[in-house]
């Protein structure tokens, strides 16, 4: 039997803040994870504008083999309050909205220097634990922020980028606690395949506000040096070099239409890449795919 249980599916892409997506595509989407084994599941209050949960309870609601993880800290208005009171009332529209009473891994998101307390946050996850709301604790990582060993050891879960462009999480061994997801696996679309140096986001596409000029062109570079060292299509490469790692834990994998949850699926039937493909993957990042010096702060 396929295991499956290393696949989350991720529901930003289809939120629409990758861009517009028709609404049918949505249900059928999530619909269609479910029928081929898929039943872990990543959002956030703030996916779509608050309407993805919306639409995961709409879906799901009386489905009760599944797993749902959602974040909480990170507001529509683009601020952030990873208070005890915030957080607990943010928990609760969520559950409102996912039409559920508890959901596995309540994920801060992705806080810097806004937690003032850390004790408060300890308080805040061991209450809503005993009451059965979550299960886990998680925190999901600012991508290259520094956190103390104190915040980092806490949580049952972490969650943070890891993908062929930024393998930094695989190489340091940083999963120190139960479980360790590994998000944007295809580099918010940059591993898909699709994008080239010309390539221009519309308005309603969060990528197009740091996704153009010389970094999209930096990194478009890299994934070119990545597609060259095997015939095996760039999306498939990054999926399966995840998938057969014992590090990553998760790997929550964005999908913004059937056809990806398909793609995932036909990616876990497939044989594991050769080391000589792994290590070479490796070696290129550690070189940063050759680029010049000057072009090292572009990365991804």
């Amino acid at each position: 039997m396929l295991n499956t249980s290393k696949v989350v599916i991720g529901t930003w892409p289809l939120s629409g803040d990758f861009g517009r997506i028709n609404k049918k595509e949505v249900y059928k989407t999530l619909e269609h994870c479910l029928k081929v084994g898929f039943k872990e599941f990543d959002t956030a209050p703030n996916y779509g504008g608050g309407a993805m949960e919306s639409i995961i309870g709409e879906v799901f609601e009386g489905v009760d083999d599944i797993s749902i993880n959602t974040k909480c800290g990170n507001h529509l208005n683009n601020k952030k309050d990873f208070s005890a009171t915030a957080l607990k009332s943010s928990l609760y529209r969520s559950l409102d909205r996912l039409r559920i009473n508890s959901i596995k891994t309540l994920f801060l998101h992705n806080p810097r220097d806004e937690i003032k307390s850390l004790l408060e946050l300890k308080d805040f996850f061991k209450h809503e634990k005993v009451n059965g709301r979550i299960k886990y604790s998680g925190l999901s990582l600012a991508k290259d922020f520094h956190y103390s060993s104190n915040e980092v050891n806490y949580f049952d879960a972490l969650q943070n980028d890891l993908n062929l462009l930024y393998l930094k999480p695989f190489l340091e061994s940083q999963a120190k606690t139960k479980v360790y997801y590994a998000r944007s696996p295809l580099a918010t679309g940059l591993l898909s395949g699709r994008i080239t140096k010309d390539t221009t986001f519309p308005k309603d596409d969060f990528r197009s506000t740091w996704l153009k000029g010389e970094r999209l062109e930096s990194l478009v570079k890299r994934v070119k040096r990545l597609d060259s060292i095997t015939n095996i299509p760039i999306s498939s490469l990054a999926r399966r070099f995840l998938l057969q790692q014992k590090f990553p834990n998760k790997v929550i994998f964005g999908v913004k239409n059937h056809h990806h949850v398909n793609d995932i699926l036909n990616d876990l039937k497939t044989e594991p890449l050769k080391n000589t493909i792994v290590q070479e993957i490796i070696m290129l990042y550690k070189q940063d795919f050759g680029l010049p010096k000057n072009q090292q702060s572009l990365g991804y």
